[in-house]
């Protein structure tokens, strides 16, 4: 009954929040394969972004969405955005083969302002997912949220302030804290959680230090939270082509957590 219900909630919320977005944002709807796309928001904003729509979609039947959050880059003086399509590279490196399977449209975009926690990233991000929802048969109660290194955090963050918008969130190699301070104050977030989360850090990371995420997965395995930790032990963190495999064993959480909401 709480799945059901839980579907339920997020289809209403969904459906209201797509039509609400839905003429703000000119999207065109693209076939099956990989597409480099932008946008410009209302706000003058422009948003560039890559969409993988799966083998086989026509629009016909509903199919998973899968919300992807680069890493980071190095800026460019006086610019706070990454060079264009910076999320292809971290789309095609880490998800592309290991995600095939799951049958689901992959959206990334490109940060347009610092880290994902800022205000404007917060807003393009939404808004552009929910112009995607609207123009493309997407199921909305079927989706994920993930992302590594800047976009670990970014998934920490996207998913804790706005659970109702996803079944489960992915976070790989990112601190479930906020990530301007962490390594001064190591002030863990601070959440309820309602949905599943699948873990991915490495003992070898070399940069993001795993002792924490791992204190925190604790706390919500005490709390009796639906959590999984997948520890990594020869993956350094800028090693991300080597992903694939450990992504690959999240599939079938993936589809677990989507089935647990129909």
């Amino acid at each position: 009954m709480k799945s059901l219900l839980k579907a339920a909630g997020l289809i209403v919320f969904w459906l209201y929040a797509a039509i609400s977005n839905a003429q703000e944002l000119e999207i065109k709807e693209m076939g099956p394969g990989l597409h480099r796309m932008e946008v410009t928001h209302p706000d003058g904003t422009l948003q560039r972004y890559i969409i993988s729509v799966p083998d086989g979609y026509d629009g016909s039947k509903a199919v998973p969405l899968i919300l992807g959050l680069h890493y980071g880059f190095q800026r460019q003086e006086g610019s706070t955005i990454p060079e264009p399509y910076w999320s292809e590279g971290f789309f095609t490196k880490i998800y592309q083969q290991a995600f095939k399977p799951l049958g689901a449209i992959f959206l990334a975009a490109d940060s347009v302002n610092g880290n994902w926690s800022t205000p404007e990233n917060e807003k393009a991000v939404l808004s552009l997912m929910d112009s995607v929802i609207a123009t493309y048969n997407i199921d909305p109660s079927k989706t994920i949220v993930t992302g590594y290194s800047m976009g670990g955090f970014g998934t920490w963050h996207f998913a804790s302030k706005f659970q109702d918008r996803f079944a489960g969130a992915l976070p790989i190699a990112g601190m479930p804290a906020e990530m301007d301070g962490f390594r001064e104050n190591r002030k863990m977030l601070d959440v309820d959680w309602k949905i599943p989360l699948y873990i991915i850090h490495s003992r070898v990371d070399g940069l993001i230090d795993i002792g924490p995420t791992e204190d925190y997965v604790k706390k919500l395995e005490a709390e009796g939270k639906d959590v999984t930790f997948q520890v990594l032990t020869v993956i350094t963190h800028h090693q991300e082509n080597l992903l694939p495999e450990p992504m690959g064993k999240t599939v079938p959480w993936i589809r677990r957590v989507w089935e647990n909401v129909k």
